[in-house]
């Protein structure tokens, strides 16, 4: 008969092993600290270093959420009250409404690309994270052990740019709507 205190701490194990398959647990190639530095002397500075890089994390993702409210919002209400006619002599010029249109396609556009900057340093701080960690001896912390996506249209990138491109549709409709409305 089998050790039942045995066969559990197995399945535990497999259970364990069976969940680090769906996490990620790629780190930096970049060591931390130079070769030749005392491991006991830089755990104070490992802490502090991963303490920075959680505090940059979070402001890049509190960001990234703002602009992700923001730019949709604003491009709605103006969107609305650049497509909808008003009587003749009032409200903006038919120029007017294209120079906002341009207006709000290039800012839209300039935020994406600000946008697609910070993902790349949000990226390269979660590999630094992951880094420190592994150098601590962390076996899942808040970068090193994420679970992976379940479905490839589960993920940052998906919705940005769904957000992002939608947004950038809405403001070429309101330029091509504007444009035909000129002649």
């Amino acid at each position: 008969m089998a050790n039942p205190v045995v066969d559990t701490a197995d399945e535990s194990q497999v259970r364990a092993a069976n969940e680090r398959r769906r996490r990620h647990y790629e780190a930096s190639p970049l060591p931390v600290f130079q070769v030749g530095v005392e491991p006991s002397a830089k755990q104070d500075d490992l802490k502090w270093l991963y303490g920075e890089i959680c505090s940059s994390w979070r402001m890049l993702t509190d960001v990234r959420f703002k602009l992700l409210g923001f730019v949709p919002t604003v491009s709605v209400v103006i969107l609305i009250s650049l497509l909808s006619r008003d009587a003749p002599g009032t409200g903006l010029t038919p120029m007017m409404r294209m120079a906002v249109s341009v207006f709000g396609l290039l800012i839209t556009l300039a935020l994406y690309i600000y946008e697609r900057r910070n993902s790349e340093l949000y990226d390269d701080l979660v590999s630094r994270g992951r880094r420190i960690e592994k150098e601590l001896g962390i076996d899942t912390g808040q970068f090193l052990g994420r679970k992976d996506p379940k479905s490839r249209l589960v993920q940052h990138d998906v919705a940005i740019n769904l957000i992002y491109g939608t947004a950038l549709a809405g403001w070429l409709f309101a330029l091509a709507t504007n444009w035909l409305w000129l002649e």
